[in-house]
């Protein structure tokens, strides 16, 4: 656990250093290119203090629990330094989490596991480099699921997850697979708890704000709203003319989340998650660099047995970096125009490879067993640390 922890400090301290001494001060001066969303926590987060409401009174397109997770580093200045600390303070209770729950399944794959999801390069520059909140997310997008595996506790999963998807929507992909396996009463008591836990969450948010607060729901459910942005290929694509309809790309995930359900849920809860979460960074239209923590984090415990599949996960990490830094300067901020064409076709070239790898990815997980495959979730004991 030390190891663990020093490394993760060590680490983000020194891309802290590197983001608020350097780039910030050589790099970063154009408001207009600004790579954060630092601005639109302090909005949300004054609105907040102020005792105003979310989505009435201030432009709001988040579920409404990350707005108030945010609310400590703009009490403690907002300022880069302030998000980029207490983004990376939940990357190390992340990372700690992974090897505390999954320790008592087999100590050496979970400090494996920990440290590989570390320094995948997405895990350390989300909370600094690009000061994004989805480093908040991961935690709890993870948390169930550990509680789960290491305790059985099964209450507390529901309520969670239900949680977390007030907090960002990715947390929906633990629920599908989890509600599928319960039966009878206990499927009754797990769906009690997540209808609760939802309702008393955003029932004033429905009463008080419904169309603002209905709008976001709108826009990642059946792809209204904004122009299409992120980095996935159909982004890359539609900048160029090549549009494939948001509604047709997220029937066609519906429909593959619904096998990957009925083939997989029984066999294996975590592979049953990950594999979704591979179809919907395939699939989905809106995917922005930051969400892989989320693959990430389910994806490295689960193949840490293999590592050219680790090593992939690092390859694709890789190819995102690059697409973004593409995807910014050519498409969003339009302040690179030099061999326009060759840049795009590459960005598109890496998320093509991106998805390659994913597929692959999923074929290996269907075609071997895991060590996380062998716990069993409903109940019975642990299996003893190896």
């Amino acid at each position: 656990m030390k190891k663990i922890l020093a490394a993760a400090i060590l680490s983000l301290s020194l891309l802290m250093a590197l983001d608020v001494l350097v780039i910030d001060s050589a790099i970063n001066t154009d408001e207009a290119t600004d790579h954060t969303d630092n601005a639109l926590y302090v909005e949300r987060a004054k609105a907040i203090l102020e005792g105003k409401l979310l989505y009435r009174d201030v432009e709001t397109k988040t579920p409404p629990l990350i707005n108030y997770l945010l609310v400590p580093p703009v009490l403690f200045g907002g300022s880069s330094l302030a998000f980029e600390l207490y983004f990376s303070f939940f990357v190390v209770l992340t990372v700690i989490s992974l090897y505390h729950f999954l320790s008592s399944v087999d100590r050496r794959f979970a400090f494996a596991a920990a440290i590989s999801f570390l320094f995948i390069p997405t895990t350390l520059a989300t909370p600094t480099l690009c000061r994004q909140d989805e480093s908040i997310v991961v935690f709890f997008f993870i948390l169930p699921l550990l509680l789960l595996y290491a305790h059985k506790r099964k209450g507390l999963y529901s309520l969670l997850a239900a949680m977390g998807v007030w907090m960002k929507m990715h947390s929906v992909f633990l629920i599908p697979p989890f509600l599928l396996r319960q039966r009878g009463k206990e499927l009754a008591r797990h769906l009690l708890i997540m209808a609760g836990t939802s309702l008393v969450i955003i029932l004033p948010f429905l009463v008080l704000a419904f169309n603002d607060f209905t709008w976001y729901l709108k826009f990642y459910l059946l792809g209204e709203g904004e122009e299409l942005q992120g980095i996935s290929v159909w982004r890359i694509l539609d900048s160029q003319g090549i549009t494939v309809p948001g509604m047709v790309l997220i029937g066609i995930l519906g429909v593959v989340l619904v096998g990957i359900y009925v083939w997989q849920y029984k066999k294996s809860l975590w592979r049953c998650i990950l594999l979704s979460m591979m179809a919907y960074f395939i699939i989905y239209p809106k995917i922005h660099y930051e969400y892989f923590l989320m693959l990430f984090v389910v994806a490295a415990p689960y193949l840490i047995e293999r590592r050219k599949h680790i090593a992939l996960l690092y390859v694709i990490s890789a190819l995102t970096s690059i697409t973004l830094v593409i995807e910014q300067r050519y498409l969003d901020w339009k302040t690179a125009h030099y061999a326009y064409g060759i840049m795009v076709g590459a960005a598109l070239l890496c998320m093509l490879a991106v998805d390659v790898l994913l597929i692959y990815l999923a074929r290996e997980c269907c075609a071997h067993e895991s060590w996380l495959d062998d716990i069993d979730i409903d109940g019975h004991p642990v299996m003893t640390a190896r």
